[in-house]
């Protein structure tokens, strides 16, 4: 390659780019690629606005709005993978990325699996609405401070967000796979705490996202139950003495324990064979009750998505169903890897709901824990988990007694699935999920001391 002399090589020109929309920036970018060598390339382009409010329990802190742009490079050659984020549009920018895109891969390891997809091109979708209710999203916050203060006195916050997010992607490659998705959503996050005097409680957060505004903001995921959880969890106890019991384990918490099992059902996994369900499609291995089902074009998922990171469109997806394994979570790279169908490249999962109402689960457990958070390294290869459950709460004969200090908990994955004794008739939409309580047994609970 051959630069001219202002350093900028022959096929970029300086305004060029600056003003084309994104597939016509995409397909530039992957043509120049081409052009200096590349065998195959592929460009992920997004663009985002962004509307804020920040606020503690009394003050609004900060209320801006935001726009940024991102282009990402992908290069493949002789079965080598480099990629690098083009900072702007300037033939300079453009340039400099090319070079350490290409300069990456040439560095890299060749490996067969290495490509771009060959999939269908869908029509641009668009998602949720185009621009925030600036007003109606300001008087949420007035009114969530004003609840605060009333209702909540013990709470302290950490930082709250309201934000509306409206962003856009494109996605090319050089097999003329072609994606463009709208999203626009608001989100709501809060992290706090509850102090009295000089008793504090350990930090807590919750949040979610919709494509409406939400009338209330307390009401956004599962916030208005943990602020009243933790303002019971100023005196904690521990718990009477070592046992082996059962979990209720909340909807929020419940999205870990779902993250270790897809971990476990994931390619990468399959691949390393590190996992306890391998050649074990189509067995049983959990409870009939529990299904767990990949939903990345649900309709009530702003977190959701059309098409994945290759470019892929995305499709719903059975993983568990009625307690049997009905597929493993196989993305593009680890398809071409192991010589399997892609089945995912995107997760959203939901647990469906089950047929018991939460107040009747809790009334039939002998001894356990609600777990509301759980605090743990990554499982074993057998799944062995092992703990500590924070803002939790000690249950016996079937009544919640007290809130808990730290305790340990440890158990098997695999055991637990089998051990579910009641999914709850409530769940909660998160914005990128959907999950109920779910109750098992067989977890052995301890002091942390």
């Amino acid at each position: 390659m051959t630069a001219t002399a202002t350093g900028v090589a022959p096929g970029i020109g300086t305004g060029t780019l600056a003003g084309a929309d994104a597939p016509a920036l995409c397909a530039e970018l992957i043509a120049l690629a081409r052009a200096r060598g590349a065998d195959a390339a592929e460009v992920t382009h997004g663009s985002g606005e962004r509307f804020e409010i920040e606020f503690e329990n009394e003050a609004v802190m900060q209320v801006r709005s935001v726009a940024d742009e991102t282009t990402a490079l992908t290069v493949f050659r002789d079965g080598k993978r480099g990629s690098a984020t083009i900072n702007g549009r300037s033939a300079q920018a453009i340039e400099a990325a090319l070079a350490d895109a290409l300069t990456a891969a040439d560095a890299g390891v060749a490996d067969p699996a290495n490509d771009v997809a060959d999939a269908p091109s869908e029509p641009a979708t668009a998602h949720g609405p185009a621009a925030p209710d600036r007003p109606a999203m300001r008087d949420a916050v007035r009114a969530c401070m004003a609840e605060l203060e009333t209702r909540h006195p013990k709470i302290r916050t950490r930082g709250s967000g309201y934000v509306f997010d409206l962003g856009e992607t494109c996605f090319a490659n050089s097999r003329g796979v072609i994606q463009r998705e709208r999203r626009g959503a608001y989100s709501f996050g809060m992290v706090f705490i509850a102090k009295d005097g000089t008793d504090t409680t350990s930090a807590n957060w919750s949040g979610a996202a919709s494509f409406a505004p939400f009338d209330a903001l307390l009401d956004a995921g599962v916030t208005r139950r943990l602020l009243d959880e933790t303002e019971r969890s100023l005196h904690p106890h521990p718990i009477p003495e070592k046992f082996v019991g059962d979990v209720i384990i909340t909807p929020e918490c419940l999205t870990g324990f779902v993250g270790m099992l897809a971990g476990a059902l994931g390619g990468h996994a399959l691949m390393a064979g590190t996992t306890p369900y391998k050649d074990r499609k189509g067995e049983a291995i959990a409870d009939a009750r529990f299904s767990l089902l990949n939903r990345p074009r649900a309709p009530e998922f702003p977190g959701g998505a059309t098409f994945d990171a290759n470019g892929v469109p995305t499709r719903d997806l059975d993983v568990v169903r009625d307690g049997v394994l009905a597929d493993y979570l196989i993305d593009f790279y680890i398809s071409r890897k192991l010589g399997m169908a892609q089945t995912a490249g995107r997760t959203n999962f939901i647990v469906p709901s089950g047929d018991s109402a939460l107040d009747d689960i809790v009334a039939s457990t002998r001894r356990g824990v609600l777990l509301c958070r759980f605090s743990g390294g990554v499982p074993s290869a057998n799944l062995d988990f092992t703990g500590v459950a924070k803002n939790s709460f000690y249950i016996e004969d079937g009544t919640i007694r007290h809130p808990l200090v730290e305790t340990m908990l440890s158990g098997n994955l695999q055991d637990l699935l089998k051990q579910i004794r009641g999914i709850s008739r409530e769940s909660v939409n998160f914005g990128g999920g959907r999950f109920p309580y779910l109750a098992a047994g067989g977890v052995t609970i301890s002091s942390k001391a």
